[in-house]
């Protein structure tokens, strides 16, 4: 029972590190979730910046206008490149979490594996011994019974 002691101290503690690990995991993919929102928001405003921008037929447009606009979008289209970047380095990150939480959740496991094996283990010597002290029983009775008819 000493080892199913120690065993389950040695569980408890890496399932500290498994939790630790799923919160990692989770934090990641919620900053992932949040890097694709930002993302999402910078095509919209661009979206919604160009549709606003649409060329007015009666409207004359400068060159100088032009190429702010053009220098504008520029920028725009740099910060998508730059969030789609960031985006896959997250992405990266969160495998990486998820990995790590799954070998801590793997460990766990076979922590598990062998309390429940050293428990059937240590109930089949528990069911031996009392298996013998029956039949030393049943033994002894049979002699008594043999010796006290003689």
């Amino acid at each position: 029972m000493a080892d199913i002691k120690q065993l389950q101290i040695v569980k408890n503690m890496a399932q500290q590190k498994e939790q630790a690990a799923l919160r990692q995991f989770s934090s990641a993919q919620q900053q992932l979730a949040n890097m694709k929102m930002q993302l999402q928001s910078l095509s919209e405003y661009k979206s919604d910046y160009l549709r606003q921008m649409q060329p007015d037929a009666s409207v004359a447009v400068s060159a100088n206008k032009l190429i702010l606009l053009q220098n504008f979008l520029a920028k725009i289209d740099q910060s998508i490149g730059q969030q789609r970047d960031v985006i896959a380095r997250a992405s990266l990150a969160v495998d990486a979490r998820r990995q790590e939480w799954l070998k801590a959740k793997q460990y766990v496991e076979s922590i598990d594996f062998l309390i429940n094996k050293q428990l059937t283990n240590a109930q089949l010597i528990e069911q031996k011994q009392q298996q013998k002290l029956s039949d030393e029983f049943a033994m002894m009775s049979f002699h008594r019974k043999r010796h006290s008819n003689h």
